[in-house]
């Protein structure tokens, strides 16, 4: 899929629908475009009698918009979705074992891999085992991420094509789980994952770009015109850039490295680019802690489901402070997942110091920050560190949550009114594939707290709910500014590029229902007009 060509010369009038500004929706205005640049927002009349041999695009009603900015998603991921067997969404482990014996049936060479399954949505709401995937699988091996991406499922033949026995000690940052006679039982933990999946044979250079291609164009489709990848290693990153030489970007890409610090010294060292362009390294992902669902995440107190743990350090806080401190000097920016209360305390606390040390010219992120205590939300805005949400975490993980904190913290999950009120940029994104990367579904969660089936009644600790401008600005504007980019990028405003969303609905006034419904009508990526389709 080729870069959209050079803009024309010409100067283009877009019009016909109300366009959104920081202010909401106003209607009567139009956005006056040239050579990929936004020249002027204004009244239709003034706009038309001062540019009289503009090209005119009318549009039918509906909304103008900055395309959405996918605040953190994992590209390559995205667009192997097609050749891994799809485990998103089963509602129980029969269910699961249907569909990876469908799927392993019509593909039945090299080892079964796949994605998206997740115990919580079991009866049981326990975690699978090797033994159920043996009968299936047999001496084939097999690797299935949880839904999260910080869980494996694997078969007795990956592990013992591992070595992974009885005695094989827990690495630092994952856990081993075992059976009631130490055995272990096939499922894998945060840093444990690598065992098994460094024996996975590597996809080809070619698979690569395939799969970056891939992912791109299906967040074009739903209407992004950027994304930040977060978790890029040295070959993606040289993908993507034989990608941008060759003009095959569908969209622009903020490229976080993966935390390897010999890569991250040597592309540090070149210093971040100051010129808008369709790829660019934009900063460094640190792992502190795992996930909630599959108590990986570092809490302040011992998990309410599970006493025995108060979950995870994926990396040792000394190594990611010091490297973030390197990331920040260097004019790069340090996107730190953090998603338990305890990961997010260390996470504040080391990029409080590690500022001291030279702030660079773009703030940090904590990506996720699900659970914060209500003294560390305030804290984001007074550090100026960015709060980097994922809108339908929350509305897929409500129904388990209280459990694994138990009532006297679970107020402490989604804070996302506490990060606006204590002055933080807000940056929304989906985390792709492990959410659907549907902007609009992300919206009307954050807008309600509700999933799509209405639940739970009222919204998830509602007073934590965002107004509808609040959401856009949080997927636009405020990831521009999470990115340095406030002036040029995810605004309709003189300057800015001309990256354009346009949809048939009239986004001020519909409902979440039918917000969720919404789909994109029209895109421009750097003034041209692009198709939606894959």
């Amino acid at each position: 899929m080729p870069l959209p060509p050079p803009p024309p010369a010409a100067i283009q009038l877009i019009a016909g629908a109300d366009i959104w500004t920081a202010q909401g929706p106003q209607p009567g205005q139009a956005v006056l475009i040239q050579k990929g640049k936004i020249l002027a927002v204004g009244p239709v009349e003034s706009l038309s009698k001062a540019h009289p041999k503009a090209q005119r695009v009318d549009l039918p009603g509906g909304t103008l918009m900055p395309g959405f900015i996918e605040g953190h998603a994992h590209v390559g991921s995205l667009g192997a979705l097609s050749h891994e067997v799809d485990l998103a969404g089963l509602g129980t482990l029969p269910e699961t074992l249907e569909q990876i014996r469908e799927w392993s049936a019509s593909h039945p060479d090299g080892w079964l891999q796949g994605r998206g399954w997740d115990q919580n949505r079991w009866p049981s709401s326990s975690f699978p085992r090797a033994l159920d995937l043996d009968v299936l699988t047999g001496t084939r091996p097999a690797l299935l991420e949880r839904v999260d991406g910080h869980a494996v499922w694997v078969n007795t033949a990956a592990l013992a094509i591992a070595g992974i026995g009885p005695e094989t000690p827990d690495p630092e940052g994952g856990r081993i789980l075992k059976d009631a006679y130490g055995r272990p039982n096939g499922i894998l933990l945060d840093a444990a994952m690598d065992l098994v999946a460094k024996h996975v044979p590597p996809i080809t250079d070619a698979e690569l770009e395939s799969h970056l291609k891939a992912g791109l164009a299906s967040l074009r489709a739903e209407g992004y015109t950027a994304v930040a990848d977060m978790g890029v290693d040295g070959r993606g990153l040289a993908a993507y850039r034989r990608l941008a030489n060759a003009g095959a970007l569908p969209i622009r890409v903020f490229a976080y490295l993966a935390h390897d610090h010999d890569l991250m010294l040597k592309e540090l060292k070149q210093g971040r680019t100051k010129k808008l362009s369709f790829f660019q390294v934009q900063g460094v992902k640190f792992f502190l802690d795992g996930a909630l669902g599959s108590r990986g995440a570092r809490l302040l107190a011992p998990y309410a489901d599970e006493p025995i743990t108060k979950g995870l350090w994926v990396t040792d806080p000394s190594i990611v402070e010091a490297d973030a401190a390197i990331t920040l000097r260097a004019g790069y920016q340090p996107a730190i997942h953090a998603i338990g209360d305890a990961a997010n305390r260390t996470a504040l606390d080391l990029l409080a110091r590690a500022m001291k040390k030279g702030k660079g010219t773009v703030p940090p992120r904590i990506e996720h920050a699900q659970v914060v205590t209500a003294e560390d939300a305030a804290r984001f805005g007074r550090l100026g560190v960015v709060a980097s949400v994922q809108p339908v975490h929350c509305t897929s993980d409500h129904s388990w949550t209280p459990a694994r904190l138990g009532p006297g913290r679970v107020d402490e999950a989604f804070p996302w009114r506490r990060f606006v009120e204590g002055g933080a940029v807000l940056a929304f994104g989906s985390d792709a594939p492990v959410e659907d990367a549907n902007p609009f579904i992300a919206l009307a969660a954050a807008e309600t707290r509700k999933d799509p089936r209405g639940d739970p009644p009222g919204g998830f600790l509602p007073d934590q709910c965002l107004s509808r401008l609040e959401a856009i600005r949080a997927y636009t504007t405020g990831n521009a500014t999470a990115l340095g980019r406030a002036k040029d990028l995810g605004t309709l405003q003189k300057g800015a590029v001309a990256d354009l969303l346009w949809v048939q609905a009239p986004l001020g006034d519909i409902t979440p229902e039918a917000l969720r419904k919404v789909r994109p009508g029209r895109l421009w990526v750097n003034g041209v007009e692009v198709p939606l389709a894959h």
